[in-house]
Order: C-alpha cells, then sequence, then structure tokens
C-alpha cells in the first residue's frame, strides 16, 4: 500500500513539475487579394501542467521580432502592436485538457497592453522526455483597439489566424 501511494505522489509531482517552453508563432493575414504570413520564433517561458486540467505559467515573445518578409510592412505591423511600449506578447494558460483526439489551452493573452480570454484548439504528443503542442487560434485587430493595417489602400480583413508550434521540455 505504501509503495502504491510513492508510486502516485511522484507521477503527480511528475505531472506538475515545471516544464520549459519553446516555440515558434506564425500569423496569416487577409487582404481582399491575398494573404501573406509572417513569423516569430522567440517564443519562451514555463509552465505548470497537472496532466489533467489545470494549468499555469507565462510564454512570451518578442513583439519586435515578428518577420514577414517584408521590412516596410514588419515597421509598420510593430507600429499597430505597440511594440516600443509593449515589447512582448505573453501567454497565460489557466487549463489544458484533451478533448476528443485533440488538445486545448484555455487562458489570457495579453498583448498591446490588454488582456484577453484565448482558446488554442491543438494537438499535444509526447516527444523525448517532453511534449510538442501545435496549435491555432484566431483573433481580431478590432478586439485589441488596433488600427487595421492597408494593402496597396485595400484594408485587411479585421480576423487574422495564429498558428502555434512548441517544445516543452522537462
Amino acid at each position: 500500500m505504501r509503495g502504491a501511494f510513492l508510486l502516485a505522489f511522484l507521477l503527480l509531482a511528475q505531472a506538475q513539475a515545471p516544464l520549459a517552453v519553446e516555440g515558434v508563432a506564425r500569423y496569416r493575414g487577409y487582404y481582399p487579394l491575398g494573404s501573406w504570413e509572417g513569423v516569430n520564433p522567440t517564443a519562451r517561458g514555463e509552465v505548470l501542467w497537472d496532466g489533467r486540467e489545470k494549468a499555469s505559467g507565462k510564454v512570451c515573445l518578442k513583439q519586435a521580432a515578428w518577420d514577414s518578409g517584408n521590412a516596410e510592412r514588419d515597421e509598420k505591423a510593430r507600429k499597430i502592436l505597440k511594440a516600443e511600449a509593449y515589447p512582448e506578447a505573453c501567454l497565460y494558460p489557466q487549463r489544458a485538457y484533451r478533448e476528443g483526439s485533440g488538445f486545448v489551452v484555455e487562458g489570457e493573452l495579453e498583448m498591446a497592453g490588454k488582456k484577453l480570454p484565448v482558446r488554442v484548439l491543438g494537438e499535444l504528443r509526447e516527444e523525448g522526455g517532453g511534449y510538442r503542442f501545435s496549435g491555432r487560434f484566431a483573433t481580431r485587430f478590432s478586439q485589441w483597439g488596433l488600427e487595421r493595417p492597408r494593402f496597396l489602400f485595400l484594408e485587411v480583413r479585421d480576423e487574422v489566424e495564429v498558428y502555434l508550434e512548441a517544445r516543452l521540455l522537462r
């Protein structure tokens, strides 16, 4: 009996051990004639997950690091995101759980001086002593009170798709 209790305690402690996070965020924006994408490889942080549902921690990325392959567009994005005043965007997970064959992370996203709820739908796989997560969510410039950029005098669509990929290491 004592051995079973010790095993359960060790498994629970391992599940609640901090996980270091390294990741990449990508976005896709749309305008009437097409779309463009940007990438940011600076996502770093630490999270706790109890292996069932409860999650906490913080994962941030540097707002100045977005790269769409167009320096002028990236400079405009930094201004729209107020990157000088708010150099990081951070995700604060509160719940993380399996839902069918997928995985859901719910929490708050802090960006440009505002914090809003976010629900990321994705997939979580065990990998090399840790996990690999990939997921996506949609957000809108208007939710954040941000100016919508223009492309060739055309205003871009309000909605932006965000894709996340991360390694979580023990």
